[in-house]
């Protein structure tokens, strides 16, 4: 699978046509509400001075007219800015088909204005918020931060989405699923990267109705709401009924008629008072959840109308009740919340209560919707949240020049899990055009790899590592094929010292190595990744520390590659070990510098360039 460019290049022209189309519409909209308005005014004015009722009656018809206007002019504004949304969306994949990370900051603090919003803009593209420093390998394999898997793939606008599919990047290779189940996604991610459109479709509407926030409110009034108490049932009747008496008293006692519609508003005002009790928490709730699911409305609404066949994508578009959609339970609830924003304003809310027991029928409806609909919400979130995990899942297939689906080893044998092989591997963070692929396979052994300093070897690992986290999320791996086993994933590269806790950088990477060592003890499929293993110590404990490891980890359910410039230590493996492989880097000098192909070949490299590039920098 390859990324279209032309795709979102025509499709940005024709967002860009639509726009300057309904932002004209709404500069029409915008001048006739004004006119509609001020012409209202004028003609109650000219009634009343020139003692013209008829004006009023021409009045009324040019104030309908400003409210149809009102209601016009505010779709317009609304797919006005979903369409700036939309715009924004599809440059961010031009961003990522053309690999500029810069482009996508840009994109992601475009029209803000405040410090702290262009910092959170910047830290929600980035997922720096689901970074964990002790982890197997999210610091080594640049999972998250500017320059990351999460920033390029991310397409989750939600908050339950992003945080779904960083769990998928950060715990796809211990979560349990078995490569049938892994299968089952991957058709489902090949489903959503032949709709396009509807991604990027949902993922504006996601923008446009800022759901950059859990529905908090949401979900726990969906759990925990209840039907209202039997005594404002009572009291929202005698609201209603007392308006029965007031044709009977137009009818026998006329005198006290008019005296009768003002003891109705009285009572209902009572009524509404003495009801705040029963009906604030229903009330509260209305107040704190309109806008997400009118929003998680139209996100069900797109999906449910966007044609998908996948069993999987289908069976998490549905609802759990089978007679009615997801859109259809959510429809009524918008519908009560609809209602709800008629008393948003504090006059508003004392005149319609008054007229009628308004806030006893909303908390009725809130309280009929949260026990017949509510113990089963938190499925639709959590249903969308795997929904936008594809959805990221499928972008290598998107924005990459080469991708592919990998296929699982298919063996309960830990030992037949052991296994990696790459054909065409390249890093989907480096130069799209320019980035050089390789192949690589371990089954059952380690890859020991040498080269020059910058000649690819900490890439290439990093390669390796890479394609298998993409692999386990169920999405496709920027290879032209990847066969591969269930392994978990372990890594020691970027290893820091710590001044607060006394650590220098050799004690860190013991800590990291020594965790390698103690998952090797698991009878479990390992797969680890070591960069320049025990760099920070003397070369004979160097040595001596590095066979040691490798020896616990010479186990036929492990397999793994190290990287190495320590010699000494190669000669002892070619001699004591016949489970590793050997492969290396190489460079070619000229009299202008010196040139890398970053190539991956067989054997042993012991070239050393360190001199070299000492005297390039004005040492020695």
């Amino acid at each position: 699978m390859k990324a279209n460019l032309k795709f979102y290049e025509d499709k940005s022209q024709k967002i860009i046509a639509d726009l300057a189309k309904y932002q004209r519409q709404s500069g029409i909209l915008s001048f006739l509400r004004f006119v509609s308005f001020f012409g209202t005014v004028a003609l109650i004015i000219a009634g009343y001075a020139g003692k013209m009722p008829v004006l009023y009656i021409v009045a009324g018809l040019v104030f309908s007219l400003f409210v149809i206007l009102c209601i016009v002019h505010g779709k317009i504004i609304d797919r006005v800015n979903y369409l700036n949304e939309l715009s924004k969306v599809n440059l961010s994949y031009i961003a990522r088909i053309k690999g500029d990370f810069n482009e996508l900051r840009n994109i992601a603090v475009k029209g803000l204005k405040r410090a702290e919003d262009i910092g959170a803009a910047k830290n929600r593209l980035y997922g720096k918020e689901f970074d964990v420093p002790e982890h197997d390998y999210c610091a080594d394999l640049d999972i998250f931060g500017k320059k990351s898997l999460f920033s390029l793939f991310n397409v989750s606008e939600t908050s339950f989405g992003r945080r779904r599919f960083a769990g998928s990047l950060l715990n796809g290779h211990v979560s349990g699923f078995t490569s049938e189940e892994l299968k089952v996604k991957q058709a489902a991610v090949s489903e959503l990267c032949s709709k396009p459109d509807v991604l990027m479709d949902y993922q504006a509407t996601a923008r446009a109705g800022k759901m950059i926030k859990d529905p908090k409110i949401l979900l726990e009034f969906a759990a925990g709401g209840s039907k209202t108490k039997t005594a404002a049932n009572v009291m929202a009747i005698i609201g209603i009924a007392i308006w029965l008496s007031v044709p009977f008293a137009f009818i026998l006692f006329p005198e006290y008629g008019t005296a009768m519609i003002l003891t109705c508003l009285i009572i209902n005002f009572i009524l509404w008072i003495a009801g705040r009790a029963f009906n604030e928490p229903y009330i509260k709730a209305c107040e704190g959840m309109p806008n997400q699911v009118r929003t998680i409305l139209r996100l069900y609404s797109i999906l449910e109308n966007s044609g998908f066949e996948n069993e999987l994508v289908v069976s998490l578009i549905k609802g759990e009740d089978k007679s009615k959609s997801a859109s259809e339970l959510l429809k009524e609830l918008n519908s009560v919340l609809r209602l709800a924003a008629l008393r948003s304003q504090p006059l508003f809310a004392l005149i319609l209560n008054a007229i009628a027991p308004l806030d006893f029928l909303i908390s009725y409806l809130m309280g009929n919707w949260a026990v017949k609909y509510g113990k089963e919400f938190p499925s639709y979130i959590d249903k969308l949240a795997e929904l936008e995990a594809l959805m990221c899942a499928a972008q290598t297939g998107l924005v990459l020049p080469q991708s592919s689906f990998p296929e699982f080893v298919e063996s309960d044998d830990a030992d037949q899990n052991a296994f990696f092989d790459g054909k065409d591997l390249s890093h989907p963070l480096l130069e799209h055009e320019t980035v050089v692929s390789n192949s690589v396979k371990i089954d059952k052994d380690i890859a020991i790899i040498t080269g020059s300093n910058m000649s690819g070897k900490t890439t290439l690992i990093r390669t390796v590592g890479v394609c298998t986290v993409l692999a386990m999320t169920g999405g496709l791996v920027p290879a032209t094929g990847l066969k591969l086993g269930r392994m978990r994933i372990m890594s020691s590269m970027r290893i820091v010292d710590s001044l607060e806790e006394n650590m220098s950088t050799f004690k860190a990477e013991l800590i990291r190595i020594s965790g390698i060592v103690k998952a090797a003890g698991d009878n479990r499929p390992l797969l680890f990744l070591i960069d320049e293993i025990f760099r920070g110590t003397n070369s004979d404990d160097r040595t001596e520390g590095a066979l040691t490891v490798l020896r616990k980890l010479s186990r036929p359910y492990i397999c793994g590659l190290m990287t190495t410039h320590d010699y000494a230590m190669i000669d002892k493996t070619t001699e004591d070990f016949n489970n590793i492989r050997y492969y290396h880097f190489s460079e070619f000098y000229t009299d202008t510098g010196i040139t890398f192909d970053y190539v991956l070949k067989s054997g042993i490299s012991r070239e050393s360039n360190a001199k070299y590039l000492m005297k390039l920098v004005g040492i020695g």
